[in-house]
C-alpha cells in the first residue's frame, strides 16, 4: 500500500495533477484549479478571480451556484439521495411535467439521464425502436454528439481513432456553411445542393432503411456553424418524405442559449426527438430527451441506468428550469447577444484576425483567420487568445480540441451582467491587438 509521506498542499496537488489520466502533463500544467464559483465568476486555488465565458462547458445557463439550485439540491440530499429508475420521486414528476410544458409542440414524452452523450444514445435507441428494420443513422459532417463510443462515432472524425472496432457505423452527410459555401455558390445555393446530396445519400448511399437523422441546429464543437433557414425546413421535408425520424441535438443550444427556450423554436424546426443537457442541470449532471407523443415508448430493459434519474440532479434541474423561466433568461440572452454582436462587428473592422462573427443570443463566437481572402484558420492564434485572456482574468472558450480549432467563444451564463460582458469584450479587443502586434 502506498502511504504518502506528509507533504504540503501544493505538493499534493502537483502529484494529483501528474496522476490524472485524461490530460497530458503539458496540457495539465495550463489548467486552472478552481475552488469557488458564483454567477459568471470563478476563483482558482490561488484566490485569483476570472470571468468565465465558457459557463463551464456551456452548462451554467443559469449562473454558477445559484442559491435556488443549491438549496433545492441540499433539501433533496436531506430527504433521499438515490432512487433506482423503477421508482419515482416528486421532483422527477414535477420536472417531467415542466419540461413537457415548455417543449416544442408535439413533444409530450420525456426521459432523463446523466449527461449529453447518454441522452443522444437514448434518442438513437428510441429511433431504432420506432423504425424496426432500419439499420442506419445519418449525421452531418462537422457534427458533434459526445464522447461515448457510439456518440464519438457519430461526431466529426476523432484524430488517430483507435476505437473503431467497437464503434457502430454512421453515415455522414455534407452540410452548408454560410461562411465557407462551396466555390461558385452563395449560402442559399449551397444549402439547396446539400439537400439534394442528402436525398441521394438516403436513396443511394446506404444499404437498407434509415431510422433517423441527427443534427445540431448550430454546430457547436464543429465550429459554431449556423445554417440557412431553408436547410432546416428542407431536412424536415426530406425526413417526412423518406419516413425518417428527425433528432435535434440541443445539448448546447437548449434552455435559452439562442434567445429562445429551444433553438427548435428560434429556427422554426419541428423535431421528432429533441436532446437536451448541459444548461438544464444548473451545474449538476442531468440530460435527457423530449419525444413526440406518437412515438412508441421503450420496452422494459431498453434504457435504464442505476443513477439515470439521480434525485439530487433532478431536484437541481427543477429549480434551474424554474429560475430560467422566472428570470426571463432567453430574453436576456437576446439582449446580450445583440450587444456582443455589435461590439464584435466593430472589432472586425480593426482586427484582421477576425474572419467571421457568429450569434444568435449568447451562442457567440468569432472565427480567427490568418488571411480573410483565403480564410485560412488561425489555430495557433486562437489558443494564444485563450492563454492571454487568462492573464487578463477572462476565460474564453475554444473550439474542437488538440489545437484543431480556430474559434473563440464568448458564452457566459445568460444572467451575466452587462458590465461583465463589456469587460470580456474589452479584454478580447486587447489580446487581439497584442497578438496582431506580435507582443510577447
Amino acid at each position: 500500500m502506498d502511504v504518502r509521506a506528509a507533504s504540503s498542499p501544493d505538493e499534493t496537488l502537483a502529484r494529483g495533477r501528474r496522476a490524472l489520466l485524461h490530460q497530458s502533463p503539458q496540457v495539465s500544467d495550463e489548467m486552472l484549479t478552481l475552488v469557488q464559483a458564483r454567477g459568471s465568476l470563478v476563483w482558482d486555488v490561488n484566490g485569483r478571480e476570472y470571468l468565465d465565458c465558457t459557463a463551464q462547458a456551456w452548462s451554467n445557463n443559469l449562473g454558477a451556484n445559484d442559491p435556488r439550485v443549491v438549496e433545492a439540491a441540499v433539501e433533496q440530499l436531506r430527504r433521499i439521495t438515490h432512487a433506482r429508475p423503477t421508482f419515482h420521486t416528486p421532483a422527477l414528476l414535477e420536472l417531467a411535467d415542466l419540461l413537457v410544458g415548455i417543449a416544442p409542440d408535439g413533444l409530450e414524452q420525456v426521459g432523463f439521464t446523466l449527461h449529453g452523450s447518454m441522452a443522444v444514445e437514448m434518442a438513437l435507441k428510441l429511433a431504432l425502436r420506432n423504425r424496426p428494420g432500419a439499420q442506419h443513422v445519418l449525421t452531418l459532417q462537422d457534427g458533434y454528439h459526445g464522447r461515448s463510443l457510439s456518440t464519438m462515432a457519430a461526431s466529426w472524425p476523432h484524430p488517430d481513432n483507435v476505437f473503431g472496432p467497437l464503434q457502430p457505423r454512421f453515415t455522414r452527410a455534407p452540410h452548408p456553411d454560410t461562411y465557407r459555401p462551396r466555390p461558385g455558390l452563395d449560402p442559399e445555393q449551397d444549402a439547396e445542393l446539400c439537400l439534394r446530396l442528402l436525398r441521394d445519400t438516403i436513396r443511394k448511399g446506404v444499404d437498407g432503411k434509415v431510422a433517423a437523422l441527427i443534427y445540431e441546429p448550430i454546430q457547436g464543437n464543429g465550429g459554431h456553424i449556423e445554417f440557412p433557414a431553408l436547410w432546416h425546413a428542407g431536412l424536415r421535408r426530406i425526413c417526412d418524405e423518406e419516413g425518417i425520424l428527425l433528432i435535434l441535438d440541443e445539448v448546447q443550444t437548449g434552455l435559452g442559449r439562442t434567445g429562445s427556450m429551444w433553438a427548435a423554436q428560434h429556427y422554426g424546426i419541428q423535431p421528432d426527438i429533441l436532446v437536451f443537457g448541459k444548461g438544464v442541470g444548473g451545474g449538476f449532471p442531468l440530460a435527457g430527451i423530449l419525444a413526440h407523443h406518437d412515438l412508441q415508448r421503450f420496452e422494459p430493459g431498453d434504457d435504464q441506468l442505476t443513477f439515470g434519474q439521480f434525485p439530487v440532479a433532478i431536484a437541481a434541474g427543477l429549480a434551474t428550469v424554474r429560475a430560467i423561466i422566472e428570470d426571463r433568461l432567453p430574453e436576456r440572452a437576446t439582449e446580450h447577444g445583440a450587444y456582443a454582436t455589435e461590439r464584435l462587428l466593430e472589432m472586425q473592422q480593426r482586427h484582421p484576425l477576425i474572419g467571421n462573427v457568429r450569434c444568435p443570443g449568447l451562442m457567440v463566437s468569432i472565427e480567427l483567420v490568418t488571411d480573410r481572402a483565403t480564410k485560412e484558420p488561425a489555430t495557433k492564434e486562437a489558443h494564444q487568445v485563450y492563454l492571454r485572456g487568462l492573464d487578463h482574468g477572462v476565460i474564453f472558450g475554444e473550439s474542437r480540441y488538440a489545437g484543431l480549432g480556430n474559434l473563440i467563444k464568448i458564452k457566459p451564463p445568460l444572467d451575466v451582467t452587462h458590465e461583465q460582458l463589456s469587460r470580456a469584450l474589452d479584454v478580447l479587443d486587447t489580446v487581439l491587438t497584442e497578438i496582431e502586434n506580435g507582443r510577447d
